[in-house]
């Protein structure tokens, strides 16, 4: 049989000669009363669902609080223009990304995925050092290829910095992957090498002024570095990477 629940809730009529309720009557009223109770519970359970989904979409708790930290500042870049990033922060984290965005553009461009002029005016000061001008010329002018170089940096210490000049030591592996003669046979390797970079603040970004490039050391040499290397001072965490087609 149909319920109807128009009438739930409603005030039963009081006994017109005595002015008390009947059995019948209290029991509909305990039944309007249960049918609220139950209503209501529904809604607080649908209320709580959608508390959380909101909570979820948009990112966990209320970060209003002053001593949250769950949202930190990016250091850049700002921009990827032909497949070249700029636009850094001019502090240590920026000057950081910058450095080792520097090693893997060059990556890029020694496989002719990317223009190394392009290198040349965006990421690269206007009077670049003898080793760093020496590597510009031999990534320039590459044809594409199908091989792949990755350089993946595993550790970062700034050496010094300024709001002008910064020296960055980044300690990589990269990885490349080629095809043996084009056979379709393809060979993996991998390479530990130190690369130091010097920066300088021109045009309000951090450009490469120069570097010194030297292999290794392997991890398992640098389980317990030297207190004045660069592995064993203060390195530089926070660290994401991206892919740029």
């Amino acid at each position: 049989m149909a319920i109807d629940y128009r009438n739930v809730g409603s005030e039963p009529p009081s006994s017109p000669n005595t002015g008390t309720v009947s059995g019948d009557q209290h029991s509909d009223r305990k039944s309007g009363s249960k049918r609220w109770i139950i209503l209501g519970a529904v809604a607080l359970a649908i209320l709580a669902v959608v508390s959380v989904i909101v909570v979820g979409l948009s990112g966990g708790s209320d970060n209003s609080g002053g001593g949250s930290d769950a949202i930190r500042a990016v250091h850049g870049p700002t921009t990827v223009n032909n497949g070249v990033p700029s636009g850094y922060t001019r502090d240590t984290r920026g000057a950081s990304t910058a450095a080792v965005n520097v090693l893997q553009a060059f990556d890029q461009a020694s496989q002719g995925r990317i223009d190394m002029n392009d290198v040349r005016s965006t990421m690269i000061a206007a009077d670049p050092g003898a080793e760093l001008a020496r590597e510009i010329e031999l990534g320039s002018n590459r044809d594409e290829s199908g091989d792949v170089m990755n350089t993946l940096p595993a550790a970062v210490h700034v050496s010094s910095f300024s709001a002008d000049a910064a020296q960055i030591s980044v300690w990589s592996m990269t990885t490349t992957q080629s095809d043996i003669n084009n056979t379709g046979t393809v060979a993996v390797s991998t390479l530990w090498a130190t690369t130091d970079i010097s920066l300088v603040w021109q045009d309000g970004d951090w450009k490469a002024k120069d570097w010194s490039y030297r292999q290794g050391p392997r991890p398992e040499d640098a389980s317990y570095p030297a207190a004045d290397s660069a592995l064993g001072g203060q390195l530089t965490a926070g660290y994401y990477t991206f892919y740029i087609d």
